[in-house]
C-alpha cells in the first residue's frame, strides 16, 4: 500500500513538473463565459470575442434608439465629434471616427446635403476646408443625445451602478494602451497579388 501511494505520488510530481515545463499542455479547451440563453454556442473567455458581441450589443441598441431618424450611427457619431471638436477637416474626422478618410468624404457629403453640417474655408489655408454643425445639426445631435444616452445606459444595465465607471475606465485603459492598433481596416485579410491578377483577367 505504502508503496502504492508512493508511485502516486511520484507521478503527481512529475505530472506537474511537466506542466510547469509546458503551460500550454495545462490548457486542454479554451475556457467558457456566457451561455447563450437561445442555444447557441457558448463564448470563448478572449477579448476578440467578447468584444465582437459587446460591439453587436451596442450597435443594436443605438440603432434601435435612432430608428426612424434622418441618420443612420455613423453620420450619427460624426454629429458628435463636430460637436466636441469643431472645425476639424475631414481628414481628422476620419481619424476621430476610426473609418477610411474615402469613408468620411462620402458621410460629410451626405451630411451637408442635408444642411446638418456646413465647410467654411481655414483662415490659415483657403485650401483646406474646415467642417461645423450647422443649428440644425446641432439641433438633431441634442435630440439623438437623449435617445442614445438612454440606449447606453440600457447597455450597461446589467452592472450595478459602481461598477459602470470602473468598466468604462477600464475599457478607455484597453483602447489607449493599444491604440497603435485601432485604425480602419485593421484585422481583415488582405488580398493576395494572385487574387488581385486574376481579377483583373
Amino acid at each position: 500500500m505504502a508503496t502504492d501511494q508512493a508511485k502516486a505520488s511520484l507521478q503527481r510530481r512529475n505530472r506537474g513538473e511537466r506542466m510547469r515545463q509546458h503551460p500550454a499542455t495545462n490548457v486542454m479547451r479554451p475556457a467558457t463565459t456566457v451561455i447563450p440563453e437561445d442555444g447557441a454556442p457558448p463564448l470563448p473567455r478572449s477579448p476578440a470575442a467578447l468584444a465582437r458581441r459587446f460591439q453587436q450589443v451596442c450597435a443594436t441598441m443605438v440603432a434601435q434608439a435612432i430608428a426612424g431618424e434622418d441618420v443612420v450611427q455613423l453620420e450619427y457619431g460624426s454629429l458628435i465629434a463636430l460637436e466636441i471638436e469643431p472645425g476639424i477637416d475631414q481628414r481628422r474626422l476620419a481619424d476621430a471616427m476610426g473609418i477610411d478618410p474615402s469613408n468620411a468624404g462620402h458621410i460629410v457629403e451626405r451630411l451637408q446635403s442635408m444642411q446638418l453640417i456646413e465647410r467654411r474655408i481655414n483662415g490659415a489655408d483657403r485650401r483646406a476646408r474646415e467642417l461645423y454643425l450647422t443649428p440644425k445639426g446641432k439641433a438633431l445631435w441634442r435630440r439623438l443625445r437623449v435617445k442614445t444616452s438612454v440606449a447606453n445606459a440600457q447597455v450597461l444595465a446589467p452592472l450595478a451602478a459602481h461598477e459602470r465607471e470602473v468598466f468604462l475606465d477600464l475599457l478607455v485603459r484597453v483602447i489607449q494602451g493599444n491604440w497603435a492598433h485601432a485604425r480602419p481596416g485593421g484585422g481583415r485579410r488582405k488580398r493576395s497579388i494572385s487574387t488581385s491578377s486574376s481579377n483583373k483577367k
